[in-house]
């Protein structure tokens, strides 16, 4: 009787808390999606995830062609990099000003007196020129959200190497941009 008793103790929470997650699926669903770093001994889940999905709209896109780019923009792309060593999340929220430089150049801006962009409204005058693939709507869709969440959520981490590919990503979705010139 008394290895009864000692199961029944060793699985109580153990069922417990199944039994609860299995109640409030959704409510720890919505959870899961906030964060961004999980790790517990060796195992370890990060926004990586969010960076494949816009890795692989990036494979899609037929590469513009390169120019050689300004000496300020390779200034602007070595201090992102030394800023991702130092903050990886504020390099992920700088680097989408690689994105906002790009449109501002290509003229999707709003304002007279004062020219601005925001992101929202950078994907909508991209969408409604017609000049830009589904997978670079995409990219830079999947690249605003990632930068979104730097900004806004309190709880998200970003490790350097995840910075670094975010960065990579946005200079080929600055690039997309530029090349569409008129």
């Amino acid at each position: 009787m008394e290895h009864f008793v000692e199961i029944i103790k060793a699985l109580a929470w153990p069922v417990a808390v199944i039994w609860m997650s299995f109640i409030f699926r959704a409510e720890v669903r919505a959870l899961l999606s906030r964060v961004s770093t999980f790790k517990y001994k060796d195992v370890e889940a990060s926004f990586g995830q969010s960076l494949e999905k816009a890795e692989s709209e990036a494979r899609n896109i037929k590469s513009p062609v390169k120019t050689n780019g300004s000496e300020s923009e390779s200034s602007q792309i070595e201090q992102l990099l030394r800023i991702s060593e130092v903050s990886p999340r504020a390099a992920v929220v700088e680097a989408w000003t690689l994105i906002e430089t790009a449109a501002m150049k290509n003229g999707l801006v709003m304002g007279g007196v004062i020219k601005r962009t925001n992101p929202k409204m950078i994907l909508s005058r991209l969408e409604e020129s017609g000049k830009f693939s589904p997978e670079s709507i995409n990219l830079l869709n999947e690249l605003r959200q990632i930068r979104n969440k730097a900004s806004h959520l309190p709880d998200f981490a970003v490790t350097q190497s995840d910075a670094e590919r975010y960065l990579e990503l946005a200079v080929k979705g600055a690039a997309v941009i530029s090349a569409a010139k008129s």
